[in-house]
């Protein structure tokens, strides 16, 4: 089932691998690497606001979803007590966005200029809520081809877009871009996902259910967490790099963290469509074991040879994704290739977390990593300028894996070295 879900998402990861470089090679182009700060730092911003705006209820929804997707009465509460829920916090989100619009530009651009910017912001969010609300559905009942269909079509319009607007308003409207087009989503979305009308049916005040609510407590507050802190942790990182080293070099930063996310995007995916389904599915120890043996075995031995290759062609995906103006990247790869790899193999791992709502544990694990990323990507930073924001980063995901090898000592660790042993 793993490889079948890997080879069908392969061809979306293609369409996004081939419109991300081309947005990456636009952005270079027309912005620099000062630029490229500038608009990384927007999309830190922007997923903290769409974090916070789906209140949790994405991972919640999938889960639930997945476990009651053959009861049509769980489904019903599931799907209207997540409805409201993050109708009421994407209300509150596009308020505190249009009443703090001065502030909110100022971090994330360092002037006032585009407050117009956080506005507009403000009303998209709701649009990208639904979108987000009807894929976490479709998701949970397991139609990964429909997902996978739809994001491929945004990909494509997102690179048309963004370039489009880039070329004709430069910074501006590559900020714009970015803002709306996660929202414009949705008219792909309800024009391809035929359980539309069942969905919006089935929504009703009378079947918010207090139950569902408070199962979907652990999410929100795990999900609401996180989007208050990784995101934020990295624009301080990077405003951090600009105060200190400069923003050309915070630019060639957010150039690694582009290039990082788009050969990790295929991975990443898998979490989402495949582990966490599966993790909510499964109800024992050993089941848990063999899904994450199963990616271990199946995906790791492929990112290790892959990441041998990146390393090897670093110069020449530079070359091909930013411009000659972006060769001080290749500096930045061999630590960005050994945090990434531990973060694949601890998120396999952490998934778990959530599948199972392990509240405490999620957030221990979330504040670990974002005050050793932070204070380790200072030091770093003070002794050996934007290289050590990539040494934190692998020093930061190398102690997030041993610290969920510890948690799930008992459960994963043991058996997997007496079943290597054999």
């Amino acid at each position: 089932m793993l490889l079948k879900v890997a080879s069908f998402n392969s061809l979306s990861v293609f369409v996004r691998l081939v419109s991300g470089f081309i947005l990456s090679k636009a952005i270079a182009y027309f912005l620099f690497p000062q630029g490229m700060a500038l608009t990384g730092n927007l999309r830190s911003f922007l997923v903290s606001c769409q974090g916070i705006s789906v209140s949790g209820a994405q991972n919640g929804l999938i889960k639930y979803t997945a476990e009651s997707k053959n009861n049509n009465t769980a489904l019903k509460e599931i799907i209207s007590t997540s409805f409201f829920l993050m109708l009421v916090s994407t209300i509150l989100v596009s308020l505190v966005l249009i009443g703090f619009s001065d502030y909110f530009s100022v971090l994330v651009f360092g002037e006032k200029d585009y407050v117009y910017v956080i506005k507009i912001l403000a009303y998209a969010i709701p649009l990208y809520t639904i979108n987000t609300f009807v894929l976490s559905i479709i998701n949970g009942l397991g139609q990964y081809k429909d997902i996978i269909l739809i994001n491929t079509i945004g990909y494509i319009i997102n690179v048309v877009v963004v370039v489009a607007l880039l070329y004709l308003y430069n910074l501006e409207g590559a900020v714009i871009a970015i803002i709306l087009m996660p929202s414009v989503l949705i008219f792909i979305t309800f024009f391809w996902v035929k359980e539309i009308r069942m969905i919006f049916s089935s929504i009703s005040i009378s079947k918010f259910s207090k139950n569902y609510l408070r199962g979907f407590s652990s999410f929100i507050i795990m999900a609401i967490f996180t989007a208050l802190t990784i995101p934020i942790v990295h624009v301080l990182v990077k405003n951090y790099i600009i105060d200190n080293v400069g923003l050309k070099d915070a630019g060639y930063w957010e150039a690694m963290i582009k290039i990082s996310q788009y050969y990790l995007m295929f991975i990443m995916s898998l979490f989402s469509l495949y582990l966490l389904p599966n993790l909510s599915q499964n109800k024992t120890n050993e089941g848990f074991k063999r899904l994450i043996i199963q990616f271990y075995k199946t995906i790791l031995p492929l990112v290790l040879l892959g990441f041998i290759a990146i390393y090897f062609l670093r110069y020449w995906i530079v070359r091909i994704t930013l411009t000659q103006e972006f060769l001080p990247t290749q500096e930045l790869f061999f630590w960005q290739l050994i945090g990434d790899f531990f973060k694949i193999a601890s998120f396999a791992i952490a998934y778990q977390m959530q599948a199972k709502k392990m509240l405490f544990w999620y957030l221990f694990g979330e504040l670990f990593y974002v005050t050793v990323v932070y204070f380790s990507s200072i030091y770093f930073i003070d002794k050996f300028e934007v290289k050590g924001a990539v040494i934190a980063h692998a020093i930061s995901y190398l102690f997030y894996f041993l610290l969920m090898l510890f948690i799930f000592r008992k459960s994963l660790l043991t058996k997997i070295n007496i079943k290597i042993e054999r």
